[in-house]
């Protein structure tokens, strides 16, 4: 065995014998035995140090690997090597007489982990205060409820001079409080080189306490990894199998209830069933669970039962579901009307075809939807808005692929729209698409990916994922792990929430004339926290020379870095490169353009509309240079503001002469 391996297992090989009611000797008129296996060639390192979470369904055979680690239990077949002594909580119940105190049981306790009884009495202070019994210590155990049961064993147990420490469920019975003061004291016996391995149904607890997991299914090891990944795949597992879901929705859990609805409406795993949906939303909705009853209520309203629906939409705003508080609201508030009015203006707005124009319409019937057919429609003009080049709308549709609404619930697609709006600069969906990553909560988790992303996102200025990056690198969590650069990070973190505090005191001096050194300095320090307008500002002082050395390359380098997120500075970029002579670099300038006019920058809008006038870089087009210019002038951009007022002087004037010539 290596030296750090401290519990060797090969081909581990446990059974038990029940009965088997389908089997009778007539003979003898008794039932015989079937043998159930609970390990099949289970093989296993653990290694000196690991703090190990062991999870499964009931049955798994969670309690009997401890036991047999233990040599509670000897295995049918292969074998267990342990290197050091055991101390371990296996039964609450095991080593406690029910009659004796607290005190005198564990005097008792100690003694079957071999420690004296003079040595036991040295330390009986610290145990008993460990313990959070308080007067209760000198009562019978019979007294004692289970989370208090657990709590004297374990503050035994952790005072063993052991090497390895076995736990079962016992960090479940106890209070909150307790629980977090246990489950430290297990990692500060990890830092100290001891090993822990704790059997769990509470995945938050493995996941907080433990650097390792393993998840046991089918008499052997489904996976054994880094305790994150493998509770969120187990997780997923539960989440997304009919059986244990139907299963746990039978036994009355709105959650799994709710979870299968949605797997008949969206057809995952079973075939698509409109009537065992509403039965499931039903049950869900009677217990209470905030988003069956929202979507109950969005039923209801279909079929015009408004009563029912508002009833069930003021229970689910109740529970803090901020959809339903919408929804409630706006029946109670006696908005309709209103809200009437603003569709019917909007939509017709929409009629340009703007890309603006659409998702402002499709954003609106989506923030105001009370049934399935809003939802629709917002997804109908959504869609237009994204094939039009409007990445805001890109990221709500997202969102609604996400959650269902209006659209046929698709993971993939939902990835495939934020990914598209985040290659693109929207700083939201960069963010949004790392937290998918990283939380797994909708897709499958990819670390990797998720740093990426926040890496991208941090670069664009965001404060939570400059903190996230920095986290990850410190712990190698999708990286490679760097101390140093993990510091440098949580320093531009720091940095970044001082930015807003920068802008009024260089706002302040400005008006003041004061030191504009002072300013400039604050401007790189906001720059080196990727504050983009700030670096926008500063690459425009290296090109124009003012308060720095002149550098036209400094300036290219800082406006490719801020360049990461859309809109302005990717129009700057692009006006940098279209002073190149390299007709390659030049035509990089067209789809930075193109991408920042989608994020709504009106000059790029501007641009593009004077090189589809001119045909620079594309064809000329006639059509999407007056389409350009309109968008670039209700955008707020001057000079294209004055081209679009002498179009429309000059239709006003030709009308005004039809009529002159008519009268």
């Amino acid at each position: 065995m290596d030296d750090d391996v401290v519990i060797r297992i090969r081909g581990l090989k446990k059974s038990y014998k029940i009965l088997d009611f389908s089997i009778t000797d007539k003979r003898f008129n008794f039932m015989k035995h079937t043998e159930y296996p609970i390990f099949n060639g289970l093989d296993l390192d653990v290694h000196r140090g690991d703090i190990i979470g062991i999870l499964g369904r009931n049955g798994c055979g969670k309690s009997t690997f401890l036991k047999l680690v233990s040599e509670v239990l000897e295995p049918d077949e292969g074998t267990i090597e342990v290197k050091g002594k055991v101390a371990s909580i296996l039964e609450l119940s095991m080593g406690f007489h029910p009659d004796l105190s607290g005190r005198d049981n564990i005097i008792l306790r100690s003694e079957l982990y071999g420690i004296s009884r003079s040595q036991v009495l040295e330390h009986i202070d610290d145990i008993v205060k460990y313990s959070d019994l308080g007067v209760f210590i000198d009562n019978p155990v019979r007294t004692y409820s289970s989370g208090m049961r657990s709590r004297l064993a374990f503050a035994v147990m952790i005072n063993v001079d052991a090497d390895i420490f076995l736990v079962d469920e016992a960090l479940s019975t106890g209070d909150m409080a307790f629980a977090s003061k246990a489950s430290e004291h297990l990692k500060n016996l990890v830092r100290s080189g001891k090993t822990v391995l704790f059997t769990s149904h509470s995945t938050s607890t493995i996941k907080r306490t433990c650097n390792r997991a393993i998840w046991l299914s089918n008499c052997n090891i489904a996976m054994d990894g880094p305790a994150d990944e493998v509770v969120e795949a187990y997780g997923r597992s539960i989440n997304d199998s009919v059986e244990d879901t139907m299963s746990l929705a039978e036994g009355g859990a709105s959650s799994a209830q709710y979870r299968l609805s949605t797997f008949y409406r969206d057809g995952l795993g079973v075939e698509k069933d409109p009537e065992k949906r509403r039965y499931w939303l039903e049950q869900a909705s009677l217990r209470e669970h905030p988003m069956a009853m929202a979507e109950m209520g969005d039923i209801l309203i279909s079929e015009g039962d408004e009563e029912k629906a508002m009833s069930l939409y003021q229970r689910a705003a109740d529970n803090g579901n901020f959809e339903a508080r919408r929804k409630y609201a706006t029946m109670q508030g006696d908005t309709n009307e209103e809200i009437e009015n603003l569709r019917t203006i909007m939509k017709d707005l929409a009629s340009t075809e703007y890309p603006y124009d659409l998702y402002n319409y499709g954003n609106l019937m989506y923030r105001s939807a009370l049934i399935p057919a809003d939802y629709q429609e917002a997804f109908e003009y959504l869609t237009k808005a994204s094939e039009a080049g409007w990445l805001d709308a890109d990221v709500l549709l997202a969102q609604m692929y996400r959650e269902g609404n209006g659209v046929e619930r698709s993971m993939e697609k939902f990835v495939e729209r934020l990914t598209y709006a985040a290659e693109n600069g929207h700083a939201k969906a960069m963010s949004m698409l790392a937290d998918a990553y990283y939380d797994a909560k909708y897709i499958k988790k990819d670390a990797q990916k998720a740093f990426e992303w926040y890496m991208k996102a941090a670069c664009t200025g965001n404060m939570k994922a400059q903190y996230q990056v920095a986290v990850m690198l410190s712990s190698g969590a999708g990286c490679e792990k760097n101390e140093d650069e993990a510091k440098k990070w949580f320093a531009r973190y720091s940095s970044t929430a001082l930015n807003d505090s920068r802008k009024v005191a260089m706002d302040t001096l400005k008006t003041r004339h004061s030191d504009f050194d002072i300013t400039n300095d604050m401007l790189k320090s906001m720059s080196k926290s990727y504050h983009t307008p700030s670096m926008v500002s500063l690459a425009s002082k290296y090109d124009s020379g003012k308060g720095f050395k002149k550098s036209p390359k400094a300036a290219i380098d800082l406006l490719e870095k801020a360049s990461l997120a859309g809109g302005a500075p990717r129009t700057r970029l692009a006006d940098k490169y279209l002073e190149s002579e390299d007709e390659e670099v030049r035509k990089k300038a067209f789809g930075l353009l193109e991408s920042a006019a989608k994020y709504g920058d009106n000059a790029a809008m501007y641009k593009l509309a004077i090189m589809y006038k001119d045909g620079t870089l594309c064809e000329a087009d006639e059509n999407k240079y007056r389409m350009y210019m309109r968008m670039a002038s209700e955008r707020g951009n001057r000079d294209a503001k004055e081209v679009v007022m002498k179009w429309d002087n000059r239709i006003n004037r030709r009308k005004k002469n039809k009529e002159k010539d008519k009268e």
